[in-house]
């Protein structure tokens, strides 16, 4: 029961390790932020043209990618650079390099642990590896599955309820308000109204499909697996 207590565990931080480092890298995808910019920010009333979404698209990434003290654009017509976003919005993009970079740090970590486990177990088991291979597989498949649960109440959630999944996000993301701005006078928010968020989560969710389709060979894997033994049973 241990053992497969730990394996279902080893593949919940694998699987977790994988898609937390495809949800950095969609954070802080500069062309895919922009684009998101072009179709849905609604700056019109802050005097942000367009033609500016990429300068702030690249500033708000490179600072997520942990370069620089704050969000820096250079300014159209003096050549200057300054900060992009207000001292509040500032504290909050802080907030979200933080979430940065525990998601970083749990695709090296998890992921290393993992591997490093499973390669010591398969080392130090030499006569058991048939027996090991059969409860990794198992354990992942069951963390795969529970995973596939856990996504799908989120995804109808989120199709349902979108702005209550947002909000509930935020609250349990983030131990202050900072994150409640004002699209009228917070050029953060108006860059990424709600209907930006909905279509970055839906980009996020298509660049995690191929992170899904190994999830499912596991647990196609272990129901062959699984299959196979009792028909040699019989």
């Amino acid at each position: 029961m241990l053992k497969r207590i730990l394996y279902f565990f080893l593949g919940l931080i694998g699987f977790l390790s994988l898609l937390c480092s495809i949800a950095a890298s969609s954070v802080t995808n500069e062309s895919l932020m922009k684009q998101g910019f072009l179709q849905y920010a609604e700056t019109s009333e802050m005097n942000v043209p367009a033609s500016r979404y990429e300068a702030y698209a690249h500033a708000i990434a490179e600072y997520l990618n942990g370069k620089g003290e704050t969000p820096r654009v250079k300014d159209a017509e003096t050549g200057e650079w300054t900060d992009a976003f207000s001292e509040k919005e500032n504290l909050h993009l802080r907030d979200v390099k933080g979430l940065v970079n525990l998601l970083k740090a749990v695709r090296w970590i998890g992921g290393g642990l993992v591997i490093a486990v499973i390669g010591a177990l398969y080392m130090l088991k030499k006569q058991e590896r048939p027996r090991m291979l059969s409860n990794a597989v198992r354990g992942f498949a069951l963390a795969a599955l529970f995973l596939f649960v856990f996504f799908t109440a989120l995804s109808v959630w989120g199709a349902v309820d979108f702005d209550g999944l947002f909000v509930t996000f935020h609250k349990a993301a983030f131990a202050n308000d900072l994150w409640l701005l004002n699209p009228h006078a917070d050029l953060l928010l108006a860059l990424m109204p709600v209907p930006f968020f909905i279509w970055y989560a839906k980009q996020a969710l298509l660049s995690m499909l191929p992170v899904l389709g190994l999830m499912l060979l596991v647990v196609f894997a272990f129901i062959r697996n699984s299959t196979q033994k009792e028909a040699n049973a019989k």
